[in-house]
C-alpha cells in the first residue's frame, strides 16, 4: 500500500494540519504515531519519482531529480476546501509497505515539499519538488551592492556597483577581478577569505604590506605606493596607488587544505543555501574527502549563478554526484568501479519485465585518452600587460585553463573507434588533474553497460539500496551467468514498481 502524509496551513494564522491519504483502506493502531488515524483511500497515482546520480543514462554531469504528481480522487468534493489551504512549500512524505507498526514498519519513498495543488470536479493534483529546489536559487541574491557610499567613507560602492553581486570565493581561485568598492580609498572586495595570496597590476605582482586588523585600521592607514594591504577576515584589500590599471587577485578560502575539497565545498554551498547540518550526510562528505582530497575553487561575482550551477561545477571536478535521499538528507559520492560486496543480488525471477540493456549515453564505447582541464584563469589577459610582467605570469594569464592528459593507446588495438574525453574541472594543481585523468581513463577504457531492472517495491524495501551502492545481477546473458556487479546510478518509483539503473 501507498501511504501519504501532507501538511498545510489552514487559516490566516498559519495553523498547521496534517492530512492522511492512501491507495487502500488503512488506519493506524493505538500504539502507532499518529495513533488511531484513518487514511483516506483516494490515491489514484502516487507519482513517478526518480533520482539519478547524473542525467538519466549518463555517468557524469549534473545530478538529476525527477518528480511527478500525486493524483487523488475528488469525485465527492471532499478535497474542495484544500484550495483554501496553503500546501505550497509544506512537507509531504510518501511511504510504502504491507502493514506493521506505523511509520517504522513502512519504507519511506520520498520526503519532499509541495510545489502547488490544483482541484477539479474529479481529481486533486499535487505537484512535488524535493529540497533540491533550494539549489535553483542564486548564490548571491541577497548580497548585492547598494551604491550608498558617501565618499570617502563606505564599502557599498557608488552608483556603478548598485545592484551588482558582492563576490565570494570557495576554495582557491586564481586571477579573479574584484570590484573597487571605495574609489577614494582604493579598497577592493574579494569576500571573506583565509588569505589574499597575491595582487597583480596589469599582470605585475604588487608588494604585500602588513595585514590589517580591522575595518577601521584599513580605512585609516593606506599602503605605500605600489603596495597593497589586505584584511582577509573582512574580505577586502587596499591599494597604495591606482592609475586605472587592471587589478587581479589570487584568493584562498578555507583555513586548511582539507576545507577546500569537493566534498567540503559542496557542503558549504548547501549550508549557504539554507540547509542545516542535520540535513547533510557528514559521513558522505568524509567518504568523498577520502576518495578525493584534491583542492578546488570557484569564484562567484554574478547575481545569476545558482547553487546548483556552482555545485555541479565543483562535483564535476571529482566525478562526484549529490542529491537528496528518500529521507530528505543530502547525499554525495563518486562513481567508481563496482568492487564491494553487493547489498542485494537480482535474478531473472526478481525482474518484473526482464533486464533491459542500453549503452551509456556518454560512454557507449571505450576511450583511450582523457584530458582534464584545471587551474582556471578567471580573468583572461592577452593584452595590456605591464612590461615587467614575468614570462611565467604571461603564460598563465593568456590562457583560460591548463590541461593534463592520460592515454592508453593499447585500447585502440581492439577498439579502433575508441574515443577521447575532455573534462572541465575547477581543480587547482596539475598533480590532482593528472590523477583525475588517470582515474577516469581506468574507469572508461573498458566497455560499460547500463541495465534497467524493474522490481517490486516489496523487494526493494528490505534492502533499501542507495545511489552508488553495489547491486549484483544474475541471468544467462551479457556476462551475468555467474553474477555481475554494478553501481546503482538511478532509482525511479512508479506506483509499486521501482526501476533500478545499474552501471558497470
Amino acid at each position: 500500500m501507498i501511504l501519504i502524509e501532507l501538511t498545510a496551513a489552514i487559516d490566516a494564522a498559519g495553523t498547521l494540519a496534517t492530512f492522511y491519504v492512501s491507495d487502500v483502506q488503512f488506519a493506524t493502531s493505538p500504539t502507532d504515531v499518529p495513533a488511531n488515524t484513518a487514511f483516506e483511500p483516494c490515491v489514484i497515482d502516487s507519482g513517478s519519482i526518480g533520482l539519478h546520480a547524473f542525467a538519466d543514462g549518463r555517468t557524469g554531469g549534473a545530478t538529476k531529480l525527477e518528480t511527478g504528481e500525486i493524483v487523488l480522487a475528488n469525485v465527492d468534493g471532499q478535497f474542495d476546501d484544500w484550495l483554501n489551504y496553503s500546501f505550497d512549500g509544506r512537507p509531504v512524505t510518501i511511504r510504502s509497505g504491507e502493514g506493521g507498526a506505523y511509520p517504522a514498519g513502512f519504507t519511506t519513498i520520498l520526503v519532499a515539499t509541495v510545489e502547488s495543488i490544483e482541484a477539479t470536479f474529479s481529481q486533486v493534483v499535487i505537484r512535488l519538488r524535493d529540497k533540491q529546489y533550494r539549489f535553483q536559487l542564486p548564490v548571491r541574491s541577497a548580497m548585492l551592492y547598494g551604491g550608498t557610499n558617501a565618499l570617502p567613507a563606505g564599502l557599498d560602492g557608488v552608483a556603478d556597483l548598485k545592484g551588482k553581486a558582492r563576490p565570494v570565493s570557495y576554495g582557491r581561485v586564481l586571477n579573479v577581478s574584484p570590484p573597487m568598492v571605495n574609489t577614494s580609498r582604493l579598497i577592493l572586495e574579494v569576500g571573506q577569505c583565509s588569505a589574499v595570496d597575491a595582487v597583480y597590476s596589469n599582470g605585475a605582482a604588487l608588494t604585500a604590506g602588513a595585514a590589517y586588523t580591522s575595518q577601521a585600521d584599513m580605512e585609516a592607514n593606506p599602503p605605500s605606493a605600489g603596495q597593497y594591504r589586505a584584511w582577509p577576515a573582512g574580505g577586502y584589500f587596499r591599494l597604495g596607488s591606482f592609475s586605472a590599471e587592471q587589478i587581479t587577485v589570487d584568493v584562498t578560502q578555507g583555513a586548511a587544505s582539507g576545507d577546500r575539497t569537493v566534498g567540503q565545498i559542496i557542503k558549504r554551498l548547501a549550508l549557504d543555501s539554507g540547509l542545516s547540518l542535520g540535513e547533510i550526510s557528514l559521513a558522505d562528505v568524509a567518504a568523498l574527502d577520502a576518495l578525493s582530497g584534491a583542492m578546488v575553487g570557484i569564484w562567484i561575482d554574478d547575481a545569476s549563478v545558482t547553487f546548483a550551477s556552482a555545485m555541479d561545477q565543483i562535483a564535476a571536478s571529482a566525478g562526484a554526484w549529490y542529491g537528496f535521499d528518500s529521507e530528505g538528507v543530502l547525499r554525495m559520492g563518486r562513481l567508481s568501479v563496482p568492487s564491494s560486496q553487493p547489498v542485494v543480488t537480482l535474478s531473472d525471477y526478481d525482474i518484473l519485465s526482464g533486464f533491459e540493456r542500453r549503452p551509456p549515453k556518454d560512454n557507449g564505447a571505450p576511450i583511450w585518452s582523457v584530458t582534464v582541464n584545471y587551474a582556471r584563469n578567471w580573468t583572461l589577459q592577452q593584452s595590456g600587460l605591464a612590461g615587467v610582467t614575468t614570462a611565467a605570469r604571461r603564460g598563465f594569464v593568456e590562457r583560460d585553463v591548463r590541461s593534463a592528459t592520460a592515454v592508453d593507446a593499447s585500447v585502440k588495438t581492439q577498439w579502433q573507434m575508441a574515443g577521447t574525453l575532455v573534462v572541465d574541472t575547477l581543480l587547482v594543481t596539475e598533480a590532482d588533474a593528472l590523477a583525475e585523468a588517470e582515474r577516469l581513463l581506468a574507469l572508461y577504457k573498458v566497455r560499460r553497460d547500463i541495465f534497467d531492472a524493474p522490481i517490486s517495491i516489496d523487494l526493494f524495501a528490505p534492502a533499501s539500496p542507495r545511489i552508488m551502492d553495489v547491486i549484483a545481477g544474475r541471468q544467462p546473458r551479457f556476462g551475468m551467468a555467474s553474477g555481475r556487479s554494478f553501481r546503482l546510478i538511478g532509482i525511479a518509483f512508479s506506483g509499486r514498481v521501482v526501476t533500478l539503473s545499474l552501471w558497470g
